[in-house]
């Protein structure tokens, strides 16, 4: 039945008419990625001059702890500050064209990651011992995205009713590999199957980073040392374990609903939610790698050559170089996410009514507003 609703609202003439090149034209120079790029370009631009007048460049300068610091956090921070306007402007911009509260407010709480991760991670390099309580506020929200994104993908198949027809429309549910040769029966319980494969990642992620606190409060954490007399490989495993099993549930879910969400652009919404959730999770644990093969080790300052050294020839420990890194390239990071959300979240569709339309249609055809757990949700969420 939704696939009869679909390519019907495919074959619908656009809703509004074509933009003139002038129209076009403005809209790129009104356009927050544009002049995010161009702040950038700027700091860049400047950090070259400011550190070629300094002739001769003072190489040493900048291997002792303080400067390093200082140095990554100013670069840290630039990308922070404009990853946050351009995503705020990207919420702002949602709210100011609220067609479809429901959805909206799940993408507005999507966009809001970037903001969220940018702070942490600034943070995190200013501070040291921060960290650690950063990344589980990271967690916690992470957990809470995918919470979101579920809510999303169900709104857009018209509510918990809507994908349970879905599946029933089906003729057998496929699964990807390695269990692609397994036909499985229709039947609406595989959508609170899935909904359980998916969400169970939500409580044990901020779980385990809680108890990550704990054990590090206590000693015994060891945050990135491979050492299995300490906690943090088993926290690893543990949250591995259930980000790959939730990863294949939401891979599973793709795979079976991906005709019905084509007017939505599934795809590169399915990609950049398993990039920002996934990607960066295991770059955590490939910058802990590196340390564990002495790629990352204890940084050196010469006393001689520099000062701010304070007399001692260390400079940062291997926990201090992989924080810094870490932090440093999600800072980078989440300014090209939020590039990528300025059209995988665009709210442009909602402001000419095309994904109101079939939405609201899909909800009618479903009977959507009898169903009480959908409502109960709406409600609360």
């Amino acid at each position: 039945m939704l696939q009869k609703y679909s390519v019907r609202f495919n074959n619908q003439q656009p809703l509004s008419p074509l933009v003139p090149s002038s129209n076009k034209c403005l809209s790129i120079i009104k356009n927050e990625v544009t002049w995010g790029i161009i702040v950038i370009l700027c700091c860049i631009l400047s950090l070259g001059i400011i550190w070629g007048v300094n002739s001769p460049v003072q190489w040493q300068k900048y291997k002792d702890p303080v400067h390093e610091q200082d140095l990554i956090a100013i670069i840290g921070g630039i990308f922070a500050i404009v990853s946050i306007c351009m995503s705020l402007t990207q919420i702002i911009q949602h709210f100011r064209h609220k067609t479809h509260h429901p959805s909206q407010k799940r993408i507005m709480r999507i966009l809001a990651m970037v903001p969220v991760y940018s702070v942490t991670s600034w943070i995190s390099i200013l501070f040291f011992e921060s960290a650690i309580y950063m990344e589980f506020i990271q967690s916690c929200f992470e957990a809470y995205v995918i919470y979101c994104f579920l809510l999303l993908l169900t709104k857009y198949l018209g509510g918990h009713r809507g994908v349970e027809e879905v599946m029933l429309t089906k003729d057998y549910l496929k699964l990807p590999l390695p269990f692609c040769c397994i036909k499985l029966e229709p039947n609406i319980k595989w959508v609170w199957y899935f909904k359980v494969g998916l969400l169970q990642y939500t409580w044990i992620n901020p779980l385990c980073s809680g108890i990550a606190i704990v054990l590090n409060l206590t000693g015994v954490y060891a945050n990135g040392e491979w050492d299995f007399t300490r906690g943090y490989p088993y926290i690893t495993i543990i949250i591995n374990i259930s980000q790959t099993i939730a990863l294949y549930f939401l891979v599973t879910f793709y795979a079976n609903t991906k005709l019905e969400l084509q007017p939505f652009s599934p795809l590169p919404k399915f990609i950049v939610i398993k990039l920002i959730v996934f990607f960066i999770f295991w770059q955590g644990v490939l910058m802990s790698g590196l340390a564990a093969l002495h790629i990352l080790r204890n940084t050196s300052c010469d006393p001689t050559a520099n000062s701010y050294c304070n007399g001692s020839t260390t400079g940062f420990t291997v926990e201090e170089e992989k924080i810094l890194l870490e932090n440093i390239l999600i800072c980078v990071e989440m300014f090209f996410f939020s590039i990528a959300h300025h059209w995988i979240f665009s709210w442009k569709p909602y402001v000419n009514g095309s994904f109101k339309i079939l939405m609201e249609s899909r909800y009618r055809h479903m009977n959507n507003h009898d169903d009480p757990e959908s409502n109960v949700i709406s409600t609360i969420f």
